[in-house]
């Protein structure tokens, strides 16, 4: 019986598995999606790896397991400022559509919390600018209501 419930839950993490190179299913995201069963431990663990790592967990988190795991937004932009480049060179590397809808969640996420100053830095704004205007799936309506959220929360206080 053991087996029969593994089987299912691989089932459900990998039989939805994205064909984009960058949402590949690992042994990393196997592990993390198996060993951290609840949100909260999935949370808690999240911050243990390293920016790469994390950023492959929230794209398979987002684009592959169902439901979405939305909530590794916020431990992902608790990170402030030092995550900004690594994700605008993401920005600029991609024409994925649902990536560029996963990274502007994070950045609206870090404008939210207020921990980076997104008046002055035209140049990333610009760029999610760009990639939300060349959209045209479904999610072209939900980044632009996001740049529009990182606009009106984008100013630091730290």
């Amino acid at each position: 019986m053991p087996s029969k419930i593994i089987c299912a839950l691989i089932f459900v993490l990998y039989g939805c598995v994205s064909n984009a190179d960058d949402v590949q299913p690992s042994k990393l995201v196997g592990d993390f999606y198996r060993t951290y069963i609840s949100t909260s431990e999935q949370i808690k663990q999240f911050k243990n790896y390293s920016l790469d790592e994390q950023y492959e967990l929230y794209l398979f988190g987002n684009q592959v397991v169902h439901p979405p795991a939305t909530y590794l937004a916020a431990p992902f932009a608790k990170q402030g400022p030092i995550i900004v480049p690594f994700l605008k060179a993401k920005l600029e590397a991609t024409q994925k559509e649902v990536t560029i809808r996963d990274i502007a969640a994070v950045l609206s996420e870090l404008a939210r919390l207020k921990l980076y100053d997104f008046s002055r830095d035209s140049e990333l704004m610009g760029l999610l600018e760009r990639r939300a205007n060349d959209m045209q799936g479904i999610w072209k309506k939900i980044v632009l209501d996001m740049i529009s959220e990182i606009k009106s929360n984008g100013t630091s206080t730290h």
